[in-house]
């Protein structure tokens, strides 16, 4: 005598519960006998849903649940004769096999054939995936677990994985025992969490300072200043003309002071040249007969006036009549 199997479509509209009655001799009428009943669900129903048995079946009753419906997916969405179906699987197409042991259903799923949900996060048992089975470069940052604002990952001192907090304006630093810890900058120094570091008044002292690191850019205004005094005498011919006085260091001449030390019994000229024996624009200083023992005369040249140490600075002197007469030249200069 052949087997036959029997299905019977249902379609589902709405959520609710659909009854298998699974009584003997309750399946539909047909010769020869039913030895299995197959129930093939079809079209769309919200969640949830259950399909559930009724009646007192005997040992061995086996009902076929073929689900190829649509159901929205939420908190046990599908029931399949007691058995939760997993969320990965409601979406597609699949087999559930309840077969009665005399106690209890015997629920089986079986994904469809396209492979489509056959393994999802209900499946798998707890700490099953291995690091084998983990692809390299295939944890992404969205995959790993929120720190939480401020914290990193770090070796703590047993060698294991753990959190780092680090507040407003800490750094972290190695710790040999505890692997890392983080810190706020003390002592001479302060920083802000926007990266401004503060040095701490009167805090760089003697020793902090390299030896000849110090150059005149970094003194302030006065100290960068030096003065060389010359004498002129304009007493006899023999003493005029090109007088030369080396500069000891990299400077630039700011002004000329002149002060007679000697009155003049005629005019005496000085003009001021640099190591080429151009003349300092605006540098000419003229003494007249008229000015008195301590009289200054002052001038401020405005170009050529730059020197480097151990150029010469030239003074031309000379009178407009007789000869008579002494200065003391005074250049005020700004190291560079």
């Amino acid at each position: 005598m052949s087997k036959t199997k029997l299905s019977i479509h249902v379609t589902v509209s709405s959520s609710g519960t659909y009854n298998v009655n699974v009584s003997p001799n309750t399946f539909p009428s047909v010769t020869p006998p039913i030895p299995r009943l197959s129930y093939v669900f079809s079209g769309s129903a919200t969640a949830p849903y259950t399909i559930a048995p009724t009646g007192s079946p005997d040992k061995d009753t086996f009902v076929e649940i073929v689900w190829n419906a649509n159901l929205t997916v939420g908190v046990s969405p599908l029931q399949i004769f007691g058995a939760n179906i997993p969320n990965e699987l409601i979406a597609s197409k699949f087999i559930a096999e309840c077969l009665y042991d005399g106690a209890a259903w015997i629920v089986t799923v079986r994904p469809s054939f396209d492979e489509v949900g056959i393994v999802g996060e209900d499946r798998l048992a707890a700490n099953s995936v291995t690091t084998a089975k983990i692809a390299d470069d295939a944890i992404t940052l969205a995959k790993v677990d929120a720190p939480g604002t401020g914290k990193i990952i770090y070796g703590d001192g047993a060698g294991d994985p753990n959190y780092l907090t680090i507040h407003d304006a800490e750094f972290i630093i190695g710790d040999t025992v505890l692997g890392a810890t983080a810190q706020t900058i003390t002592g001479d120094a302060s920083v802000t969490k926007a990266g401004a570091l503060t040095i701490a008044n009167n805090a760089i002292t003697t020793v902090k300072i390299d030896d000849a690191a110090v150059t005149a850019a970094k003194l302030d205004a006065n100290s960068n200043k030096a003065q060389i005094t010359i004498p002129i005498s304009f007493e006899d011919a023999s003493e005029l003309g090109v007088l030369e006085f080396k500069m000891c260091f990299d400077c630039t001449v700011d002004a000329i002071h002149g002060t007679v030390t000697k009155p003049f019994v005629s005019t005496g000229t000085h003009i001021f040249k640099d190591d080429t024996g151009t003349v300092l624009t605006g540098s000419q200083i003229d003494m007249s007969s008229a000015l008195t023992l301590g009289n200054i005369v002052s001038t401020t040249p405005t170009a050529n006036n730059s020197f480097s140490a151990g150029d010469v600075i030239k003074i031309e002197t000379s009178t407009s009549g007789a000869d008579g007469g002494k200065s003391v030249i005074n250049l005020c200069c700004t190291k560079v």
